[in-house]
């Protein structure tokens, strides 16, 4: 049996794998497809999904979010603006508070809306400060994503385009999504989408 068995060795003589020091950051070593090893981003380990649904019916063009009462926030009658009315926007209409820093990887979902009826979806980022009540500026992360309502019972797909590793938040930062109508007709709207949040900390 040898002598120099790996488990008897110091750390000073341990060596760490091939291609370690050109290795970009927050990857991993793992085997590809071709069965090959090869530095792989670590995305799936920094990967965080919020659920983010609701119902919503107006005849305006305002932007709205949840309205938390009595533990639900299921119904998206409350009006957001740029900069918010107030503080309150981080309690009560945020999906998302930031511990950390990270991106904004996707955004989408399925949404069964009036028939001919568009509606539109926003993803936006603010950062309420600590003990203040004043209004939280909004900056929106990605493309608006718009879909053209099939019916009540016709499930319809839609996506934010434009999102990825440059549409960035800091922690303490908030993640609002809002809802409107493309037109002030009659819109009413169920939706269950998914936000896909990297982090980079």
């Amino acid at each position: 049996m040898a002598s120099n068995e790996h488990s008897s060795l110091e750390n000073a003589q341990l060596h760490v794998p091939k291609d370690f020091s050109t290795a970009s950051a927050n990857t991993v070593l793992t085997k590809n497809g071709s069965n090959a090893l090869t530095w792989a981003d670590d995305n799936l380990r920094r990967t965080h999904f919020v659920r983010v649904n609701g119902f919503f019916s107006k005849s305006n063009t305002s932007e709205y979010a949840p309205t938390f009462s009595g533990n639900s926030t299921h119904v998206w009658d409350t009006v957001v603006t740029d900069a918010t009315a107030d503080a309150q926007d981080a309690v009560a209409q945020a999906q998302l508070y930031c511990l950390r820093d990270g991106y904004i990887n996707a955004f989408g979902g399925v949404v069964a809306a009036t028939s001919g009826k568009t509606v539109n979806f926003k993803i936006y980022k603010g950062t309420p400060v600590d003990e203040s009540s004043a209004a939280i500026d909004l900056t929106q992360l990605g493309s608006t994503a718009s879909e053209v309502g099939g019916g009540n019972t016709t499930t319809d797909v839609f996506s934010a385009s434009g999102l990825g590793s440059t549409q960035t938040f800091s922690a303490g930062d908030i993640i609002i999504v809002t809802i409107s109508a493309g037109a002030a007709e009659s819109t009413t709207a169920r939706f269950n989408s998914t936000i896909e949040v990297v982090y980079t900390e």
